[in-house]
């Protein structure tokens, strides 16, 4: 149990100075004992209190009695550390005394009743501490002393008491202590009285989890505070830059305890929208600090917007807060902005420490590590297939072990397979590009694929680089001579549509266990000027994050090549080809690119892609392969079909023959549930016109008497 205060034992002097006020009182009649006093309070009682204080009612009331708070900085620790932090003066400790007795005492509050002539006021007053220091100190210094601007208010060590009238005389003003100094006082942390859910206070006993790797990462922010302790300059409020789980917390957390302090979390999600309580919460926090200085870790900059960062009170009030605050105290800011939070700190130096997710080497002993400290089974030759393919933080990666394990225990053998590693990663990653991008599904395979050899081939190549990219770009170095981002880049361009792209990239995809969004760049253009640059920046600033390929379809729609500029309309459109050639050259992750008019795209892509696949028509043997893979197992087709000659006479792109495949099983399941070459002679004939072709009997040869008898039936004949 806490020991109580040295200074309890030295409320004699107050004692002393109340008894001779009381004293004074009654020998002036201005305390009589016939009145009701506040219904009330007896001068028995009173009587009785001041004897068990060891008070002598028959002193004399001009009795010389010492300053009530005399000495006691000399005895008491935490006393002694409010004079300094706060650097009161003499009045301001007795008038601050005087706040505190109620909080240890609570004779006191019959006594100030008592003294007041009001049994609703406990508290002390103006007027209540000029009677009880007339010896010490003038009225105007006392009345000074507790104005709003002075020490006691502004630092809010005291708090104003509201009067039952609207404006109270200034004599009549009532004031109390903190609750945060009550606290404190009493020997507890500050954070007992921090009662908002937008401040967390956590103790070094409480900190949380933290690695080595965050230990590493803290030792320059400790040794900067090393450094500050000889000098007089604000320590900066230092930007912690990263995305979720990229271990700025635990940053926070190591460099706490290398410097014995505790943390204090403020949320800006959780911060209460009325101003009064907004400042309320934010002194409260300000008066802790200055108790015990801690490291703020401010948060939830992502959840405000940048118009919503004009209006705020709570980030304008918050800027001022971040200048009042003491300079020993170490802010961090947790964000991944790198720019909304920088007009938050104009009143502080700022400096940068950017945390990425790990996809090196160094990703490997993370995955170790983390397998560890989850109790996962992992093949040290996993290891770096791993990294390679997901760049997960220290945080994503504890959370897909632990969800890779929970898959494991929900299987039949209860053993872990690299597929459902492979889920739980993408489980973990960030799923917000789902927001911006469609989602394909992957449930194709290299088999089901009907390209020519030389084609397969540059596609296996690109899985392979994909897969292997950690061991070339970062076991054997390869990523100090790249100037710009290390990721894949790879054009898939065919002179029409349907030879295959999106089902490539998909299989690449399933392939690798990764997720694979498609981007439709015709949907990102913007005809109004910069918003395009921007819904650009939102796909690949998400992207960083969600260990997914992202397939950029119809890429001519802006990879178009650079025009004479001839009026605004060319150099807004050329600046739009020069950002985008930036984002991809700055990605660090796989971003397929498909065009069907790969002689459109400007020669600076082209350049800069590592793998250029062209995708040509089938020929006539991979038409016949596609018409016969295109029907299921399950599906009534008639032996009859004649593929050989649906090959060899229809030179169809694989879109082409899907959709007259599936248009064929929709007219057989609707007339008699068998397909045939009846339906799909006349599901071709559709697919012809829809190209503005004209079908004619030499197109369907013998099945031409099929086509009419199609037609024939349509018609109602």
């Amino acid at each position: 149990m806490t020991s109580p205060p040295a200074f309890i034992r030295r409320f004699g002097p107050l004692d002393a100075r109340i008894e001779r006020e009381i004293l004074r009182l009654r020998a002036r009649y201005q305390l009589s004992l016939d009145e009701f006093r506040g219904l009330y309070v007896s001068d028995e009682q009173v009587d009785r209190l001041l004897a068990d204080a060891g008070a002598q009612p028959d002193r004399l009331a001009s009795a010389t009695i010492e300053r009530p708070a005399a000495g006691i900085a000399a005895t008491d620790a935490r006393w002694r550390q409010l004079v300094d932090a706060f650097g009161l003066s003499s009045l301001d400790e007795d008038l601050l005394l005087i706040a505190a007795a109620p909080e240890f005492d609570s004779k006191y509050e019959t006594l100030y009743a008592y003294l007041n002539n009001d049994v609703t006021r406990k508290w002390p007053t103006a007027d209540l501490a000029r009677r009880l220091l007339a010896d010490l100190f003038d009225v105007g210094a006392l009345i000074g002393a507790l104005a709003p601007g002075a020490t006691l208010r502004a630092t809010h060590l005291v708090e104003h008491v509201p009067a039952p009238s609207a404006r109270p005389a200034l004599l009549n003003a009532g004031y109390a202590l903190h609750p945060c100094i009550a606290q404190w006082l009493h020997g507890h942390g500050p954070d007992l009285a921090l009662t908002s859910n937008a401040i967390h206070w956590i103790s070094s006993a409480q900190l949380p989890w933290y690695d080595d790797s965050a230990r590493e990462r803290s030792k320059p922010i400790v040794r900067l505070l090393a450094a500050a302790r000889s000098g007089s300059a604000a320590l900066p409020v230092i930007a912690l830059l990263g995305q979720p789980g990229s271990g700025r917390t635990a940053t926070a957390a190591a460099v706490a305890q290398a410097t014995e302090r505790s943390i204090a979390r403020l949320d800006l999600r959780a911060l209460p929208a009325d101003p009064a309580e907004l400042g309320a919460v934010l002194d409260q926090l300000g008066l802790a600090l200055r108790l015990e200085p801690a490291v703020v870790l401010v948060e939830g900059f992502e959840n405000v917007t940048v118009e919503e960062q004009r209006h705020s009170s709570a980030l304008v009030r918050l800027q001022r807060a971040l200048g009042e605050w003491p300079g020993s105290v170490l802010v961090l800011l947790r964000t991944n902005d790198e720019e909304l939070w920088r007009s938050v700190v104009q009143f502080r130096r700022v400096l940068e420490s950017r945390y990425e997710a790990h996809g090196s080497a160094d990703g490997v002993a993370l995955w170790r590590s983390a397998a560890r400290l989850e109790d996962v089974n992992l093949p040290d030759d996993e290891l770096p297939a791993l990294a390679g393919r997901f760049a997960l933080t220290p945080g994503q990666v504890r959370a897909t072990l632990a969800t890779a394990r929970d898959l494991a225990a929900m299987g039949d053998t209860g053993e872990l397979r690299p597929e459902q590693l492979a889920a739980a990663a993408r489980l973990a990653s960030d799923q917000a590009l789902g927001r911006l991008a469609t989602k394909v599904d992957r449930k194709h395979e290299w088999a089901d694929l009907v390209l020519p050899v030389a084609t397969l081939g540059r596609l296996h190549e690109l899985a392979a680089a994909i897969r292997q990219r950690h061991l070339v770009y970062h076991a054997w170095g390869f990523a100090e001579r790249v100037i710009t981002g290390v990721g894949i880049k790879a054009l898939f361009a065919s002179a029409c549509s349907g030879t295959g792209k999106t089902m490539a990239a998909g299989v690449i995809a399933h392939d690798l266990g990764l997720d694979l969004y498609r981007v439709d760049l015709s949907g990102v253009v913007s005809k109004y000027i910069g918003e395009t640059e921007k819904n650009l920046d939102r796909i690949f600033r998400t992207a960083r994050t969600a260990n997914a390929i992202v397939f950029l379809d119809e890429a001519e729609a802006i990879l178009g090549k650079r025009s004479e500029v001839k009026d605004a309309h060319d150099r807004y459109a050329n600046i739009e080809v020069a950002y985008l050639l930036q984002k991809l050259e700055e990605h660090d992750g796989v971003v397929i690119l498909a065009t069907n008019l790969k002689g459109n795209i400007d020669e600076a892509f082209s350049r800069r892609m590592q793998y250029v696949i062209d995708f040509p028509r089938p020929s006539e043997t991979e038409r016949e392969r596609i018409w016969r893979g295109m029907f299921p197992t399950r599906a009534p087709l008639e032996p009859e079909v004649d593929f050989r000659f649906l090959a060899k006479q229809f030179d169809l792109a694989g879109g082409d023959i899907r959709n007259v495949v599936l248009d064929a099983a929709f007219l057989a399941a609707k007339d008699g549930g068998v397909i045939g070459m009846r339906v799909i002679v006349e599901a071709l004939s559709r697919q012809l016109a829809k190209q503005g072709k004209t079908p004619t009997g030499a197109d369907f040869r013998q099945y031409q008497p099929l086509l009419l008898t199609g037609a024939g039936r349509h018609d109602g004949r």
